[in-house]
């Protein structure tokens, strides 16, 4: 397996600052959570379908999932992204970009899910 090197793939703008704004996402969200979501006995509303209205529900740890879900990708495609960037920065852009993007949305699906059991 061959890794380009780390500062010239960090140095590409449409790499580093994606990546930079993807983890100040996770940290936003873990943040978010932590101060909105307290421990209960009591079930949590965990989706929200605009058709459906409230179609999942769980425990209060289960809130979780959509930031854990998030680092889950931006640790995989970064690194599937740093992987490619020798020989495809096309491809390694796209997966970057694509991992901002999901990041993004995860942040207001958080703030939205938050606001829906306060």
């Amino acid at each position: 397996m061959v890794f380009y090197n780390p500062k010239l793939y960090l140095r590409d703008y449409w790499v580093g600052p994606v990546f930079l704004g993807s983890v100040l996402a996770q940290i936003v969200m873990w943040w978010y959570l932590l101060v909105n979501i307290h421990p209960t006995v009591e079930q949590i509303f965990l989706h929200y379908n605009s058709v459906f209205g409230i179609d999942l529900i769980g425990n209060w740890w289960q809130i979780f999932y959509l930031p854990a879900g998030g680092l889950l990708i931006l640790v995989i495609n970064f690194l599937a992204s740093w992987h490619f960037y020798g020989s495809d920065k096309f491809l390694a852009r796209v997966l970057s970009l694509w991992t901002g993007l999901v990041n993004c949305l995860l942040v207001l699906a958080v703030y939205l899910i938050v606001g829906l059991n306060i």
